[in-house]
């Protein structure tokens, strides 16, 4: 017997139909992000202010994912790179941001400044042994391949929608040459992530 749609409007426990043969339904559109959100899954991650002096790049951001599964899921997803450069310093042209695939390491290892769940209810953490480090002046990446790269003029705050997915043990640095002949020229880089839960697949 093929399955019919009946108009039941006004049954109480039916679901309306219209003219075309079409369920009529009353839904709410979330975004990913805004349900791992409200699911307590989504991070801000922000290096804080690095202090740049040269015109050669510098490693400003190292994140590796290593994240146990939820609902049989590990991948983080990174929505998007927030990166500000002050104008304090003086530059020889405009900033260069390069982004760096699976790095296997960086020459430093302080942890980012803040680290925190974009649900203020939610008292969840990444894992202890996802790695977030804050870079310094010259700090360098081993291995990896530049996936991206961007210019970016200093006094600005640049938001890079990149949606970029990191499945377990895969891993993102961040490289900026601020262009500074003199002075110091401050930056911070920030990722919009999210846990991706396996309920959801």
């Amino acid at each position: 017997m093929a399955e019919q749609l009946i108009d039941g409007r006004g049954s109480g426990n039916r679901a309306g139909v219209n003219q075309n043969k079409q369920q009529l339904t009353f839904s709410i559109a979330q975004t990913e992000t805004q349900q791992a959100t409200l699911n307590g899954d989504s991070y801000n991650i922000n290096t804080g202010i690095i202090g740049l002096t040269s015109t050669t790049e510098s490693g400003v951001l190292f994140f590796k994912n290593d994240e146990a599964p939820v609902n049989g899921e590990s991948t983080f997803a990174i929505d998007s790179l927030v990166i500000g450069i002050d104008d304090q310093g003086t530059q020889a042209g405009a900033c260069t941001i390069f982004v760096v695939k699976n790095p296997t390491a960086s020459s430093f290892t302080t942890d980012v400044d803040i680290n925190e769940n974009r649900n203020f209810g939610s008292s969840n953490t990444l894992s202890s042994s996802t790695l977030a480090y804050k870079g310094i002046e010259g700090g360098t990446f081993a291995g990896g391949t530049d996936i991206v790269l961007s210019y970016q003029n200093a006094g600005t705050r640049g938001f890079y929608p990149l949606e970029l997915i990191l499945p377990k043990g895969s891993s993102i640095g961040i490289k900026i040459d601020t262009q500074t002949t003199a002075g110091t020229t401050n930056v911070y880089c920030a990722i919009l992530g999210r846990r991706l839960n396996g309920k959801n697949a």
